[in-house]
């Protein structure tokens, strides 16, 4: 049975104009024009957001989960990502944005940041331990992940081979929150506040996880317009709770390959999915194995560009960084998990690539088409003006050979073959 991915994209095709932005724009060459409308390639998509981000007419836009669904569930625990903080101006003590969770209904309110410290002391754990797979490949991006399925499957066995922070961390207090409420886990609801449709993706389709950990993904911008409006309400509440600021450092880009580094091991952060592509061409080429470790992030500026964000992503830095310069606190509540990863706990499943072009299951006839989509590109001008509502003339021919386009949607080739029937 063929696989079907879930993508948090949704296409409103009577805004379409056919401007082909997105279409030139998609690292992996998932999107076409057909008929003037845009249609997307389950297969290559690896909802990096570039196309959302492009489009001026808002033909391709964000989806996820409403916040409402909290209330599906009898004890509702929020996990909220690190770039949250800085989405707030400063005005607003970031202590007062967590405890307005509560009051909106939330039992637990969780902090990705928590898990920064024991997350660290995992990869260098498991770095050490995995030298023959040099250099480790963060697994933080969910977009970066699938692009390395689309585009580099020989680079998965790099991958860094342990539940993202999010899973764990709803392992964890799902199973501790069962306990103290006497509830069973499936009336616990686990939802995390994300910065781009790639996290919400990998809610609701994890790559190599055993089993589905979180029970829904909300957009970071939809969490914070709830707790804009609920400030007012909520300023003089009391809640008992401590923050976590020294761990927000998760958000930007190159501090966690700066806090996984050290005198053994040598780390690089890479952020922006065409620098991205590039790093990982040098590294299946074998220009980067003098590094240990490297952390790759589709949004420019890490994860406070996500586009399901509110601020400008260098203010958010800006704002995170002073959060995390002013923090006292320091957690130790997670330190079991290092013997729960130790155990294997936290273990998930071979990463598989993604056929993208699969001429024909059979291999005689796959060989018969690989000849004909060769032939269709000796006709084609090579100019890759993307007329023909395809991102290059390569892509038209393997369109041509797949049965989804036909020849004739060269507009170049069609007005050439008519101008020599007219002579």
């Amino acid at each position: 049975m063929e696989q079907t991915y879930f993508h948090a994209i949704d296409l409103i095709n009577d805004k379409c104009k056919g401007c082909m932005h997105c279409v030139r724009t998609c690292p992996t060459e998932a999107l076409r024009i057909r008929n003037g409308r845009v249609h997307l390639d389950d297969k290559r998509c690896v909802d990096c957001g570039k196309c959302i981000a492009v489009c001026p007419f808002g033909a391709i836009v964000a989806s996820s989960d409403p916040l409402s669904i909290r209330n599906d569930y009898k004890f509702k625990v929020a996990i909220i990502t690190a770039p949250y903080a800085g989405q707030f101006t400063e005005d607003i003590e970031y202590s007062t944005t967590i405890k307005s969770l509560y009051h909106l209904g939330f039992d637990r309110v969780i902090e990705e940041s928590m898990a920064t410290n024991i997350m660290t002391k995992m990869k260098r754990h498991y770095i050490a331990n995995n030298k023959d797979k040099k250099p480790i490949l963060s697994s933080n991006c969910p977009a970066v992940i699938r692009l390395i399925q689309v585009r580099f499957p020989s680079l998965l066995p790099n991958i860094f081979h342990v539940e993202a922070p999010m899973s764990v961390l709803s392992m964890y207090y799902r199973e501790k929150y069962s306990a103290i409420e006497g509830l069973d886990p499936s009336e616990i609801g686990v939802f995390v506040a994300v910065p781009c449709i790639a996290q919400v993706a990998a809610v609701h389709q994890p790559q190599g996880a055993y089993k589905r950990n979180l029970d829904g993904a909300i957009a970071i911008r939809d969490v914070y317009n709830a707790v804009r409006n609920d400030l007012a309400d909520i300023r003089n509440l009391d809640y008992d709770f401590i923050t976590h600021e020294n761990g927000l450092s998760r958000a930007l880009s190159g501090q966690e390959a700066d806090e996984v580094g050290n005198d053994q091991i040598r780390t690089i952060a890479v952020s922006g999915i065409e620098n991205v592509i590039d790093i990982l061409q040098k590294v299946e080429d074998h220009i980067l194995d003098q590094y240990d470790y490297i952390v790759l992030r589709s949004c420019t500026s890490g994860c406070v560009g996500g586009i399901l964000n509110v601020e400008n992503p260098f203010i958010a830095r800006s704002r995170i960084q002073t959060l995390i310069r002013a923090s006292k606190h320091h957690d130790h509540e997670l330190d079991p998990m290092f013997s729960s990863y130790l155990n294997g706990e936290f273990d998930v499943l071979p990463l598989e690539p993604r056929s993208i072009m699969q001429l024909d299951t059979d291999m005689k006839q796959a060989i018969i088409k690989m000849k004909k989509l060769n032939e269709i590109k000796e006709q084609l001008p090579s100019i890759d003006c993307g007329a023909c509502g395809a991102p290059n003339c390569q892509a038209l021919a393997e369109d041509i050979v797949q049965g989804k386009a036909c020849i004739d949607d060269c507009v170049i080739l069609l007005k050439k073959n008519k101008n020599k029937k007219s002579d």
